[in-house]
């Protein structure tokens, strides 16, 4: 090390190659590892009403209207060979309050958007950890919305699950013509009784070309029998959809069934969903409208049907910050308790009957 330090502090040109041995060394290493922090924060002005009897406006600071607002480290390192480790780590949080957002799992978990480590190569990705399903993979990328804004068909769809934990995740590269597949396997509860409780497998396929996406997937998961602490059985869901672009117009359609494991009066035993959207960029700004028909299997009760419809504005002040406004409601009937998803919010969805709307203006910034 003495040595190395004196030849750097001699003379300008025998120190020279040394200099450019130190540079090269970091740049190397620079080049072979990298960690980067990302986010979004996303809030806003709402206003909703339930549509339920006796209950009026309630105004209030949202947060994740246009997208959720997060936290995230993904990091990456060459191996060598096509081959790299990779990891991420991202936390949902609302920043109107600054508490975590855990997406149904217990108070005390930090990264509940994503959390996972694995390898890329020409073969593929594979992921272990907690990690979107391919039901959100076929829901995102079909949701004129991209699960944002009163609109979104992130509750119309009635899609069940979207992240699965203790889970081995596979993506494999871009094959001939455009067409991508993705697996998900999940332990369930792993050390728990019964064990295969919480156990997810499916799968998605897409294909890209051009302006246009068609997209395709299923799964399954283990839940227990209503009324039972040992018995199981599968809940199902299925679906597909497409996108279409072309020049400033973008259209999206899908469809989208589930069917849960439930005997409880007034639960969705069955659902259908099938939905419409388009989107219309007018210079920086872009206009989107999207409305979804949702017919459920209400146990105990019968058929309800429900309309989801909305339309926003964004208008980006640069690459990172943009103005959102958007409008929507639900249209339920006697037999339909929909409530309307603003984003990471929902609106109503407890009485029978009733119409929820809500209106959200905001900002949203990416870093």
């Amino acid at each position: 090390m003495n040595a190395f330090a004196n030849q750097i502090f001699k003379s300008p040109l025998r120190r020279l190659p040394a200099l450019l041995t130190l540079a090269a060394a970091a740049c190397a290493a620079q080049a072979q590892s990298s960690v980067q922090l990302y986010g979004i924060m996303d809030a806003g002005v709402q206003v909703s009403d339930t549509g339920a009897p006796g209950q009026g406006r309630q105004y209030e600071v949202g947060t994740g209207n246009q997208a959720g607002t997060r936290l995230g480290f993904r990091g990456t390192e060459d191996l060598g060979g096509g081959l790299k480790a990779v990891f991420n780590l991202e936390m949902g949080i609302f920043n109107d309050t600054g508490a975590l957002i855990t997406f149904g799992e217990p108070s005390n978990i930090v990264f509940g958007r994503r959390s996972v480590v694995g390898l890329q190569s020409a073969f593929g990705d594979i992921m272990l950890g907690r990690d979107y399903t391919p039901a959100w993979w076929n829901i995102f990328q079909t949701d004129r919305f991209r699960l944002g804004m009163p609109g979104t068909i992130a509750t119309s769809s009635q899609v069940a699950v979207t992240r699965a934990n203790n889970g081995i995740f596979y993506t494999s590269p871009v094959l001939g013509g455009g067409f991508r597949g993705r697996l998900a396997y999940t332990l369930g509860a792993e050390s728990s009784s019964p064990r295969d409780l919480g156990r997810l497998a499916g799968a998605q396929a897409e294909y890209r070309s051009g302006g246009l996406l068609l997209t395709a997937a299923a799964q399954t998961r283990t839940d227990l029998v209503p009324g039972s602490t040992t018995n199981t059985a599968r809940l199902k869901e299925r679906g597909a959809g497409l996108e279409y672009a072309v020049g400033n117009y973008t259209v999206s359609a899908g469809y989208w069934a589930t069917d849960p494991v439930t005997a409880t009066v007034g639960a969705v035993d069955r659902s259908r969903a099938a939905w419409l959207g388009g989107t219309v960029r007018l210079g920086v700004g872009q206009i989107t409208a999207q409305v979804t028909r949702t017919t459920m299997d209400v146990f105990g009760r019968g058929t309800g049907r429900a309309i989801t419809a909305g339309i926003a504005y964004v208008h980006s002040l640069s690459k990172r910050t943009s103005l959102y406004a958007g409008i929507g409601t639900v249209r339920n009937d006697a037999n339909s308790r929909l409530p309307l998803n603003t984003g990471t919010q929902r609106v109503g969805g407890t009485v029978f009957d009733a119409d929820p709307r809500a209106l959200v203006v905001g900002m949203r910034h990416d870093f």
